[in-house]
Formats: C-alpha cells, structure tokens, sequence
C-alpha cells in the first residue's frame, strides 16, 4: 500500500490526478497521533494508473499547458520592456542653484534624524549623487513608472531600463549631472 504522500511524490502526479485517476482510496487507516485518517492506495493500481491512457494524456496536456504559459510570460516580458522602450521621460528644469537648495534641503528632512546632514559645502561628488537622486524622485514620473511596472512578470528588467532612460533624462536636461547619472548606473549594473 502506497500513502497519499508517496504515491504525489511519484513523477506526474497531483491531487487532481490523483482525483481523477484513483478516485477514492483503497483503504483509510488511523495513523497513531493524527486527527485525520490516512489515505493508502494499492501499488498495483498506481503502477495501472501510471501506465494508462489517461495518465499520458493528463501528462501531455500538462506538458502543452507549461509550454503556453512559458509562451506567455515571454510574450508580456517583450510587451512590458517594448512599453518601457518608448516611455516618455519628462524632466522639470531649473536654476541648479535651486536644485542644490532643493535636494540638501530634502536629503536633511529625511537623514538629519540620523545625525547625517548636508550642505554647500559637503562634499562636491556627494551633493552631485544627492542632486541627481532628487532630480529622479521629484523632479521625473520615475517613481510613477515604478510603480506602474510593480507586480509584472519581469520587473527586474523593465526597473533597470526605466532607470537607464531616467538617469539618461536627467543627463540630457542637466549636463552637469551627466557624469554623475553615468556613475550611478555603473554603480547599479555591478550590484546586478
């Protein structure tokens, strides 16, 4: 006698093949410390079952419904990264002295309760990295676009190339920033 377990843990079965193909079980058998009653099917008619018509078809069918859904992830990963392709970037351009105020200003709200603030005059390469993120999360749809993009079938790389055409916006309508943006997206290929 095979148990449920065993006979699902056999190649090209489930519940629902198992439903099926052998219906109720042969036996039930209190098993010592359960509350519910142990299925047990006889081997000879799992070997039968496995050996059917029936179960090749079920295998077959199972195989041809694997092989759309596959189809199918790749046909919505192409769908998604073709809508990203042709995203609109729009950046909102200002004065970069007002950029700086901006993005200190909105790094302090967020960091000084960790005793981490800035200033004009921290560091250039670090108020440049402050700048561009500011510009990307306030002054861009990207967090938007994140959001949009959140929960389809390959995410990872639609957010890489929402945030390669950002960075890419944001080098254009700052060249100032060009470097930096190109800093950043080295930064986040090597983690990948």
């Amino acid at each position: 006698m095979l148990t449920q377990t065993s006979v699902l843990a056999r190649p090209g079965w489930s519940k629902g093949v198992l439903a099926q193909l052998l219906g109720e079980p042969d036996l039930r058998k209190k098993v010592f410390g359960r509350t519910s009653l142990s299925a047990l099917y006889l081997e000879s008619r799992v070997v039968a079952a496995e050996n059917s018509d029936a179960h090749q078809s079920l295998q077959a069918s199972l195989a041809n419904r694997k092989s759309a859904a596959a189809k199918a992830v790749v046909t919505k990963t192409n769908q998604l990264l073709a809508a990203v392709e042709v995203m609109r970037v729009d950046v909102i351009v200002m004065r970069l002295s007002e950029v700086h105020k901006l993005a200190i200003a909105s790094y302090n709200a967020y960091h000084e309760q960790f005793g981490n603030t800035a200033s004009p005059k921290s560091d250039a390469a670090f108020v440049n990295r402050i700048c561009v993120n500011f510009i990307r999360h306030e002054l861009t749809e990207y967090d938007y676009a994140l959001a949009d993009v959140a929960g389809k079938i390959d995410i990872t790389k639609a957010v890489d190339g929402i945030r390669q055409k950002v960075d890419s916006a944001i080098a254009r309508a700052y060249p100032g920033f060009a470097t930096e943006c190109e800093r950043q997206c080295a930064a986040r290929q090597d983690q990948a």
